[in-house]
C-alpha cells in the first residue's frame, strides 16, 4: 500500500488466518472463516515522533465488508446496504490518509478488521462457544452481533504489541 513508501510508516502487518489463528484472534477469524476471501487484520504503525518509541493513539476500526448477518440471516430488504457495515475501517483509512498528508509529530496505530460475514458450512453458529485472544471466552448468541467480535481481538492485539497512551475503535 501507498503508506509503506512514507517514511514514517515504520511497519505495515498483514494478519491473515493462519497469523490470526497463531496469535489466538478466533474471534475474528470466526466471523470472517466461512468467505471466499480469508479474514485480515491490517495494521500500520505511524511514526510521527522518531524521538520516542511511545504510541500515543490507537485507531480500531470494523471492516466487516459485506454483512448477510451469518446463519441469522438479515432479511433480503435490510441487507442490501450492507456493504456499508465496514465505516469504521474506512474512517481508520481515512484518518491514515490524512496523517500521511499532515504528518503529525505523533506515534500512531491504525488498525482495520476485514472480514466477510458470509454462510457456508464452516459459519460460526449460534450457542458456539469461541476463545478470544484476551484468555475470554464468548458465546454467541446471534451472528448479527459480529462488530464487537471483530473489534475486540484487535483491540487486544494492538494493547499488547503496541500499548497505545489512548485507543479508539470505531464501528458502523
Amino acid at each position: 500500500i501507498a503508506a509503506e513508501k512514507c517514511e514514517q510508516v515504520k511497519e505495515v502487518r498483514t494478519l491473515a488466518t493462519k497469523e490470526l489463528l497463531e496469535n489466538g484472534m478466533k474471534l475474528l477469524y470466526a466471523v470472517g472463516q466461512s468467505a471466499e476471501d480469508e479474514p485480515r487484520c491490517v495494521i500500520v504503525n505511524y511514526q510521527g515522533n522518531p524521538d520516542s518509541s511511545d504510541v500515543d493513539l490507537a485507531l480500531v476500526g470494523k471492516g466487516v465488508t459485506y454483512d448477510t448477518g451469518g446463519l441469522n440471516l438479515k432479511l433480503g430488504a435490510n441487507m442490501f446496504a450492507m456493504f456499508g457495515d465496514k465505516n469504521g475501517a474506512c474512517a481508520v483509512l481515512g484518518a491514515l490518509h490524512g496523517c500521511l498528508k499532515l504528518k503529525p509529530k505523533k506515534n500512531i496505530i491504525f488498525s482495520v478488521g476485514l472480514v466477510e460475514n458470509a454462510i457456508d458450512s464452516k459459519s460460526y453458529k449460534p450457542g458456539d462457544i469461541i476463545s478470544s485472544m484476551k484468555g475470554l471466552t464468548v458465546e454467541i448468541g446471534n451472528t448479527d452481533a459480529e462488530g464487537r467480535l471483530v473489534l475486540c481481538d484487535q483491540m487486544t492485539y494492538v494493547q499488547k504489541n503496541f500499548a497505545p497512551k489512548q485507543l479508539i475503535d470505531l464501528a458502523t
